[in-house]
């Protein structure tokens, strides 16, 4: 394991693992994104890619 991948682990406990991570945190920010990038792709993910 090289330096940078041993400073990266240790700071592994400091992100946030919680399995909601991926969910809007704000009322609106769903439509927000819609309205920035287009409606998300399959993965639910706002790529901003032209369909």
């Amino acid at each position: 394991m090289s330096e940078t991948e041993r400073a990266e682990a240790a700071l592994m406990e400091q992100v946030d693992v919680h399995p909601d991570v991926h969910r809007a945190t704000e009322a609106d920010e769903e439509q927000i994104l819609r309205d920035l990038y287009g409606e998300p792709d399959s993965d639910g993910v706002y790529r901003g890619e032209a369909s």
